[in-house]
């Protein structure tokens, strides 16, 4: 049907558009207090509507029905202009959270279930820490003193647009955690992820990087996190003759030749639990100089091997296997916890007495050491005096060559975390 065909009315305007025709009702009254101009692609709802316009009784439901179309309408315009955090969440894990594990999507590989695991649990914590609720302060101009009193809302993260995320918000989303009795380093986990997440904002969406360089997940009240709590940076630990007698008293009963050897390599190369378990015979490089090359996280190193070393891997590398060891993780952790935790012997403990031995064998030409020596509680002071002094000549290993092999670009973790004296283990 034309334009012409449709019987013409009061605030019924009929128009054509690429053949198409349309009705709109345009109605202003203002003593009524009711103004439309809405478009319909069928005459019977354009007419029906405006019957329910002109009607007194239904003039009131129509206002209404204006109302709450106006309010949707200007949500949707808000939502799609700035988005909240929820939105731009979805785009940070397809973009770099799935890429990076979708060749680890064949999980029937041992090492490929690791990495799922690792993927699942940052996506856990991310979720976590997105929807947990928190007081949220909403802006007002009032002249009272923030201090004494802040109108607050229950909120998530998720739902808040990213700059309405402030350093206050951080803070109570601690408070929360802490109220929940979670660990001190569970909640800088959390923290620390819910950061990296942020300094992508700004390449998700080029109108927040101004937005990246004030993050809140980086300016918080840090103190929140550790006040009265005890925590200890690190634990010493040193193998003494009688925690090696209670390790080799375990090898021995269990009696599987294949969790010797782990355990060996775990001791002398100072390997993680995963990294030895999961070893494959295409990460032994024998020349120029043998080594072990390691992928471990988001980094990876090198590790030296002696012939010593070389002698004991190498019946265990088969031309048919790619892996050396038939172990799956989970069960090779329920063979070494159950047995040796008892003797308060874990996982790291093999790998802070391989680096603490080595830090021996440098001397004390090294910031990490002189740092321990003198009591101070970082080596950074001791590194501002590199190359301002002579050093020695005769090091076994240089400083970096070290915190490569102990894997670890960042000496105050390992400085932090896995060096013991020898004289605190006396």
């Amino acid at each position: 049907m034309q334009a012409q065909d449709y019987t013409k009315r009061k605030h019924l305007t009929i128009f054509t558009k690429n053949d198409k025709p349309y009705f709109r009702v345009q109605i202003n009254k203002n003593k009524l207090g009711l103004r439309v101009d809405k478009t319909f692609s069928h005459y019977e709802q354009a007419t029906e509507f405006l019957e329910a316009c002109l009607n007194k009784i239904s003039q009131k439901s129509v206002k209404t029905l204006l109302d709450i179309e106006s309010r949707e309408i200007q949500f949707i315009q808000s939502y799609l202009s700035e988005p909240p955090l929820a939105e731009y969440k979805k785009i940070y894990i397809k973009r770099y959270i799935e890429p990076k594990y979708k060749e680890y999507e064949d999980d029937k590989q041992q090492k490929n279930r690791l990495k799922l695991r690792q993927r699942d649990s940052f996506l856990s914590k991310l979720k976590i820490i997105m929807s947990t609720k928190f007081k949220h302060t909403i802006p007002n101009d009032w002249t009272l003193s923030k201090a004494i009193y802040k109108p607050k809302e229950e909120k998530t993260l998720a739902e808040l647009k990213p700059k309405d995320v402030t350093i206050d918000d951080v803070n109570e989303l601690v408070l929360v955690f802490k109220n929940q009795n979670l660990k001190p380093s569970t909640i800088s986990d959390y923290i620390s992820k819910m950061s990296v997440f942020w300094k992508k904002l700004g390449h998700i969406d080029e109108d927040l990087k101004p937005l990246v360089n004030q993050n809140p997940f980086l300016m918080f009240d840090k103190e929140l996190i550790s006040n009265g709590t005890k925590r200890f940076k690190k634990r010493t630990f040193r193998f003494t003759k009688e925690k090696l007698r209670q390790l080799v008293g375990v090898i021995r009963n269990n009696g599987n030749p294949e969790f010797r050897a782990i355990i060996h390599l775990m001791v002398k190369l100072g390997l993680r639990r995963s990294e030895a378990v999961l070893l494959e015979k295409s990460q032994f490089i024998e020349t120029p100089v043998p080594h072990l090359y390691i992928q471990s996280k988001n980094t990876e190193r090198i590790v030296y091997l002696n012939k010593g070393v070389m002698r004991f891997i190498k019946p265990f590398i088969k031309e048919n296997e790619e892996r050396l060891f038939k172990y799956k993780l989970l069960g090779f952790s329920g063979s070494f916890d159950k047995p040796l935790n008892k003797f308060g012997i874990n996982q790291h403990s093999l790998r802070k007495h391989y680096v603490s031995t080595q830090v021996d064998l440098i001397g004390l030409n090294n910031s990490i050491l002189l740092a321990q020596v003198l009591g101070l509680s970082t080596p950074r002071s001791i590194e501002k005096l590199k190359n301002t002094i002579a050093e020695p000549q005769n090091q076994i290993l240089n400083q970096n060559d070290l915190l490569n092999r102990i894997g670890h670009s960042n000496s105050r973790q390992t400085f932090e975390h896995y060096y013991s004296p020898q004289e605190m283990v006396k």
